[in-house]
């Protein structure tokens, strides 16, 4: 069954190589084949209209205001009148987020209306009435913690992973790697650890710099564009022999070149609760050493492929067990593909009881 669906967020500003920013876009491409979708940029700083292209990935920039309370985004949905609305905060699930998702319901009534909070943000019982008041009919989150305080709340919640697209994201063909790294520089002999993200204090970087001091190893982070990078950690990784990319590359040659990806983050602000990087290294078909962070383990048990540690001896033991064993098998990503993904969170939104009325 076709149906009507807004994707809405704010400030979505090309390239889209920011967690949050990928997932609106990506379920927006899952969706099209089969429905009539429309992703809708409310355009909070006045930026986006004259960054965003055109074509399949073309953005419906909406002048508006921080409450989402503005007569362009009311005639738009009124017009358009969508069966859902998938509400995707770029600030994640906080209370104006709450605010913003009850002027989406006023705007678009015989809608389904849904959240996503990627991030994690954890609300005091006091704030209870008025998040229920405000609430969409679903919340979906990546984490089951996440998800029970969404029931300590009384809100109606939903566990959900992001996506990775496995057509972009695909283990290197034969002689790839060593063309890919004469291309870009890089040693064909070392043994390459990759990091993808911010350049943020909250991500526990440091012990990159640890790593790279490891004999025959090399460190390469590719930074994002879309947030600001923190110059002392940058600094600090340069001066330990890390490579530091600093422009928008293509990404998916990056973890075709790489022996393995490392994610070292604690901070639960960090990052998105299930980093795609993570899931976008295994569907390149490389291992991954990743602390055990927000929904991960949820989702992706422990393997040979998949490592997790706690502490940073614990990761220096699994690099040199790496670096001196064989390239293990990488388990399939089918089940994390965008159009998965996408189903599902329709699926719940449009079918499940339970919710909100």
């Amino acid at each position: 069954m076709q149906r009507s669906i807004f994707i809405v967020s704010e400030d979505l500003v090309e390239p889209w190589d920011e967690g949050i920013k990928k997932f609106t876009v990506s379920i927006g491409r899952a969706l099209a084949p089969d429905h009539d979708v429309r992703v809708v940029n409310v355009d909070r700083g006045g930026l986006a209209a004259a960054k965003n292209g055109t074509g399949a990935d073309s953005i419906h920039n909406l002048p508006g205001s921080r409450t989402f309370v503005n007569v362009a985004l009311r005639r738009e949905m009124t017009a358009a009148r969508p069966d859902a609305v998938v509400y995707v905060p770029s600030p994640s699930d906080t209370v104006a987020s709450f605010l913003r998702a009850f002027a989406l319901r006023r705007h678009a009534p015989r809608a389904r209306v849904g959240m996503v909070g990627l991030i994690p943000r954890r609300h005091g019982r006091a704030l209870r009435p008025l998040l229920q008041g405000a609430a969409p009919h679903r919340i979906f989150v990546p984490s089951y913690v996440s998800l029970l305080h969404l029931c300590d709340l009384g809100l109606a919640g939903s566990i959900l992973p992001v996506g990775v697209d496995l057509a972009t994201f695909r283990p290197g063909a034969d002689g790839e790697k060593q063309r890919l790294r004469r291309e870009h520089g890089i040693a064909e002999e070392a043994f390459v650890y990759l990091h993808v993200g911010h350049l943020s204090p909250k991500r526990n970087l440091g012990v990159l710099a640890k790593i790279a001091g490891l004999p025959g190893a090399m460190v390469v982070v590719v930074g994002s564009t879309s947030t600001p990078e923190d110059a002392r950690l940058r600094d600090e990784l340069e001066s330990a022999g890390v490579r530091v990319i600093r422009k928008f590359v293509p990404v998916h040659e990056f973890y075709r070149m790489a022996d393995a990806y490392v994610f070292p983050t604690v901070d639960s602000e960090g990052c998105v609760e299930i980093p795609l990087s993570v899931l976008e290294a295994l569907a390149s078909g490389i291992p991954v050493l990743a602390r055990p962070f927000g929904g991960l383990r949820d989702f992706i048990a422990p393997g040979d492929d998949v490592r997790y540690f706690d502490t940073d001896d614990e990761l220096f033991a699994h690099a040199v067990a790496l670096q001196r064993g064989p390239a293990p098998a990488v388990r399939s990503m089918e089940p994390f593909a965008w159009r998965r993904v996408a189903e599902q969170l329709l699926g719940e939104l449009m079918g499940r009881t339970g919710d909100r009325p």
